[in-house]
């Protein structure tokens, strides 16, 4: 109870001292030129010997009569205003209680925008941009004493951005931004990053800060799109953009908006990767012919990885494998094979491509089971050269071995289980490859 009092009588009277204060007019000079010298003289000579002092108590009564009578006293310049709101800030840091604190911390803000008003009408020469400077930072150090109710230091300095152009400090609008951003302002938050690389192009830190804030704004795939989208409209032929915005569109499986930017992507700079990607995104839409197409160009092209050639013959096999040439699709995977011996995915490939071959000769007699002996001898390589395919060449090869020779075809043909067999004949005979008889 005794704290609330003391608080409550802090602020009665401080209440009561800015009476006068509050009640103060903006200058007019029909007032100053009914003041003589010499009393703006002793007016300003007793204030000031306070001020300088830090007697603000003392110092307000006749500060308060300079800025009523002669603001622009000695030098027409802003020295009394700056003056009157330092005073405001000197006697809430030396105020008891908080309450009391606040106001005088309140009118000195008031008085930011007062000063500047009265400045303009009275013609005294000042700096807007610096009095707008002051102000937010002014807010910045007192935001706690000064309450909700008021207008934001980012806010504040944006309005010094928008006065001042090119020519401010960029720590404001960083300031800014990162306020903006805080709030979840994203678009916003874009806009300003624009007009701050539009500001400070040559600013190299500057640059680097505006393309996190913008990098880091949006994180959900469809959110990144529609900002890279906005950003490439805006720059056309900006590489790094549009090769991003492409892996969006083939992630969220935007196919028809893929193709379009691929294309533009290698128009704009040729790479193995995006011919690659290109090719990937027709053969899944069934066009072969494009697939093999950019397949073939991703080949041609230098400084391509053994990993990344690897996988472009990999593909290469797969769509002619789809194009119905399993003579070239084969080729293609042991190409594969040759520059990674491991590469478990091209002999279960080669595999599959024999298993295809049955199905298309479609007789199903021994002669045409006994190729699955072979399908499966490049199942068994696939998991003994590449673990990670294990579990799927053992399912195949649990297929297929359920389709073997039986034991009455093995009779009938005279064949004996680890026998030699080479496969050569009828429409298998672009395999020629040899295997072992393998019992039922």
């Amino acid at each position: 109870m005794n704290s609330l009092l003391a608080r409550i009588s802090g602020l009665i009277a401080a209440v009561l001292l800015l009476v006068g204060v509050s009640g103060m007019t903006q200058p007019a000079m029909a007032q100053a030129e009914q003041v003589s010298d010499q009393d703006k003289a002793v007016h300003y000579s007793l204030y000031y010997e306070d001020f300088k002092n830090q007697n603000f108590q003392s110092a307000l009564p006749n500060l308060k009569w300079v800025i009523e009578n002669a603001p622009e006293y000695p030098r027409n310049d802003d020295r009394n205003f700056e003056r009157l709101i330092e005073t405001f800030e000197g006697i809430a840091a030396n105020a008891g209680d908080e309450a009391t604190a606040a106001a005088y911390l309140d009118s000195a803000l008031v008085w930011y925008d007062e000063s500047v008003a009265a400045m303009k009408e009275t013609g005294i020469e000042f700096n807007e941009v610096q009095w707008q400077l002051r102000k937010g930072r002014f807010v910045q150090e007192n935001a706690e004493l000064l309450g909700d109710d008021i207008p934001s230091p980012a806010e504040i300095y944006y309005e010094a951005f928008e006065m001042a152009g090119c020519e401010l400090d960029p720590y404001y609008i960083r300031f800014v931004i990162d306020d903006v951003v805080r709030r979840g302002e994203k678009q916003r938050a874009v806009n300003l990053t624009d007009e701050a690389e539009a500001c400070y192009a040559d600013n190299a830190d500057l640059v680097t800060y505006l393309n996190d804030v913008r990098n880091n704004l949006f994180t959900s795939p469809e959110e990144r799109m529609a900002f890279l989208e906005s950003r490439l409209e805006q720059n056309p032929d900006d590489y790094e953009i549009a090769s991003e915005l492409f892996d969006i569109y083939l992630d969220l499986e935007y196919r028809e908006e893929a193709a379009e930017l691929g294309d533009r992507l290698v128009e704009m700079q040729e790479s193995a990767r995006t011919y690659r990607r290109l090719g990937e995104l027709h053969l899944q839409d069934g066009d072969t012919e494009r697939a093999i197409s950019y397949y073939e160009r991703a080949l041609d092209m230098p400084g391509a990885s053994d990993s990344v050639r690897r996988d472009i013959l990999y593909n290469l096999g797969i769509a002619m494998q789809q194009d119905g040439s399993l003579s070239q699709a084969r080729s293609y995977f042991r190409q594969a094979m040759e520059i990674d011996p491991n590469y478990g995915r091209a002999y279960i490939a080669i595999g599959d491509l024999y298993a295809t071959a049955v199905s298309a000769c479609g007789t199903f007699e021994r002669e045409d089971r006994a190729v699955y002996w072979l399908a499966v001898d490049y199942y068994q390589r696939a998991k003994a050269n590449d673990p990670s395919v294990a579990s799927q060449a053992d399912q195949k090869i649990a297929t297929y071995r359920r389709s073997f020779p039986d034991q009455e075809a093995l009779f009938f043909r005279n064949w004996e289980p680890g026998d030699s067999y080479r496969i050569d004949y009828g429409c298998y005979s672009w395999i020629n490859e040899t295997t072992t008889v393998k019992a039922p």
